[in-house]
């Protein structure tokens, strides 16, 4: 058991929530950019945020993966077993209070304020948590669902693995990645290949059985950083990665997320130059400079949860009410804005709920066993 007054003794790996950071202004220039293109107004960094940004779901997944994968492995390291009932309930408690704060924040305001529209319609998508599938409120919830599947489903995944494997450390874990990725692949090419150009992502980029394998690689590799070493070294060594994320980022440059070559085999491309980036974050900390930019960075990612979860809020229903009238600062204010809004917002709802639960549901894992990589909820609070 980890108690609350032990948790600034744990180190945390700030290039991790770096790469959050990388992720959510990915993110960020997406949304600010399709805003700026429906205004007829677009220049080459508003295109550029609207082509590529997308990609950030993509490497959200993976450090997702390593991390949650990381508790896991923790606490099947720490006791022998994996608490899963536990888990369940500290993750729930990680995501749904900030998500169905959105939620009813969003209902509220549009039942009560002038302009706005009050529509049920999808809520119930949302409500249960199937809206990759399902046409929902907030579009850019999809990601959340797909992840509260992969929650569900690995420690479940993993416990058959301990039961149908005793003693030998997870070592299946590879083989059932290689099945994930290539279901996941074929079921890609099945619905998408013949798609081109204006595509429904409900069924071609958004449902879980397509997108979970960059969650999976995210899981491989915390295993071979766990259990197989010398393979996770080799990874980080290999000078092949840097060609991987190479060809990630020219396939962004040229094929937009419609096309079909990229919502079949490009995501597939885009996780493996993800899992390269994350090795690398978790195994070198680089030379001062970088420190330096990841330590700035860190201080954004750290609440990329929330930021992430409000910031179509600002966008939609703070934004128009600041009377912004250039298509220039609208962009700037849809990508700067969500920031403090986000952060502020983890500490009304996501950091309080958060306190409660490491009191009434402390981790499992032992200090040492937590050292890297641990849960970012932790982290959450050891910075509070």
């Amino acid at each position: 058991m980890l108690p609350t007054a032990n948790l600034t003794a744990v180190r945390r790996n700030t290039n991790l929530d770096a790469l959050r950071a990388i992720a959510i202004f990915m993110v960020l220039g997406r949304h600010a950019g399709m805003a700026i293109a429906l205004l007829h107004a677009s220049t080459v960094y508003t295109l550029c945020g609207e082509r590529i940004g997308w990609a950030g779901v993509d490497l959200f997944f993976v450090l997702s993966g390593y991390l949650i994968s990381g508790l896991l492995f923790a606490d099947y390291e720490a006791h022998g077993r994996i608490s899963v009932g536990r888990f369940y309930i500290r993750r729930g408690l990680k995501i749904w209070p900030a998500f169905y704060a959105l939620i009813a924040t969003g209902l509220l305001i549009d039942a009560v304020m002038p302009g706005h529209h009050l529509s049920t319609r999808n809520l119930w998508s949302e409500l249960l948590f199937v809206q990759d599938y399902f046409h929902s409120i907030w579009g850019l919830t999809w990601s959340i669902a797909v992840e509260e599947h992969f929650y569900l489903c690995l420690p479940l995944l993993l416990l058959l693995v301990i039961r149908r494997y005793p003693g030998k450390h997870f070592a299946a874990l590879p083989q059932i990645f290689a099945v994930i990725a290539i279901f996941c692949l074929a079921c890609r090419f099945a619905v998408g290949w013949k798609q081109d150009g204006t595509i429904d992502p409900w069924t071609c980029v958004f449902p879980t059985h397509l997108r979970i394998d960059g969650l999976m690689f995210g899981v491989l590799i915390c295993y071979f950083k766990r259990f197989r070493p010398s393979v996770f070294q080799w990874m980080v060594r290999w000078r092949g990665g840097w060609v991987v994320v190479a060809i990630a980022i020219l396939l962004l440059s040229v094929f937009p997320l419609e096309s079909r070559q990229m919502h079949t085999w490009g995501f597939t491309v885009l996780y493996l130059g993800s899992g390269f980036l994350v090795a690398k974050a978790v195994a070198h900390e680089g030379p001062r400079p970088i420190r330096l930019l990841s330590s700035l960075l860190a201080r954004i990612g750290f609440y990329s949860y929330s930021i992430y979860i409000w910031h179509m809020f600002f966008i939609w229903k703070i934004l128009p009410h600041l009377h912004i009238h250039s298509p220039l600062g609208v962009y700037w204010a849809s990508i700067v804005g969500p920031i403090p809004f986000g952060i502020i917002a983890a500490k009304l709802i996501e950091i309080p709920v958060l306190r409660f639960r490491d009191r009434v549901f402390p981790s499992s894992t032992t200090p040492a066993s937590m050292t890297e990589p641990q849960d970012k909820s932790m982290e959450t609070v050891v910075a509070s």
